[in-house]
């Protein structure tokens, strides 16, 4: 089994909507997935009440419980954990990040995000575990290139020693509207280009999670 932490120290970029989108990517390709919720906010749970699916599964757990929780999504024959932590709670962070096989570290490409990263970089570096940066809610680019603002974002975040996702995730109306009955953009608009992104984005994080597998 393989656990993924989403993280961020600011809140409004995106990770839950992230979380939940990778989550149901990742079952389309074929892994048993459960979304563990780590958000007092559970806005995740509320996408996940609305869903007709059965799959990713989800449960809601406390930072102090999570390792039992792991524990017993092992023991159940879980592919893939999803870790939704809340914005703001380093040593969540810090117990969701040890725990897991691959943080991805959340951010839009503004200078207040970019800058509130460095915090979250610092508790993830500690912990000496795998981790990755994720460009989030960017502006569109025009054909296979990004826009000039995730572009210079990349330059900014190369200062913190961490990987960067090669791929971004722009900022489109179908990922919200997607969420409002429960499905992902990936069921909402398979075609679109928002979905396109969100499937690089898992078969890049899949590759890193499972490097043996063939794709």
């Amino acid at each position: 089994m393989k656990t993924l932490a989403m993280l961020s120290r600011k809140g409004g970029v995106g990770k839950t909507t992230l979380t939940v989108h990778l989550a149901v990517a990742a079952s389309l390709a074929g892994k048993r997935v459960l979304i563990a919720d780590m958000d007092p906010q559970a806005s995740a749970s509320d996408w996940w009440r609305a869903r007709k699916a059965e799959s990713p599964e989800l449960v809601e757990v406390k930072p102090d419980r999570l390792k039992d929780a792991l524990k017993a999504a092992a023991a159940d024959g879980v592919d893939l954990v999803v870790l939704d932590t809340r914005p703001s709670a380093e040593a969540d962070a810090a117990a969701a990040a040890r725990l897991a096989d691959l943080a991805l570290l959340v951010t839009r490409p503004g200078f207040l995000d970019l800058h509130a990263i460095a915090h979250t970089v610092d508790v993830v570096r500690l912990t000496k575990r795998p981790a990755a940066i994720v460009l989030n809610a960017c502006p569109p680019g025009r054909g296979n290139k990004e826009s000039a603002i995730t572009i210079e974002a990349r330059d900014a975040l190369g200062a913190y020693a961490v990987p960067i996702c090669p791929m971004s995730v722009s900022q489109r109306a179908a990922l919200t509207h997607a969420l409002n009955d429960g499905r992902a953009v990936t069921e909402f608009e398979p075609e679109g280009r928002a979905a396109q992104e969100i499937d690089l984005l898992w078969k890049w994080t899949g590759k890193q999670l499972w490097p043996n597998e063939q794709s």
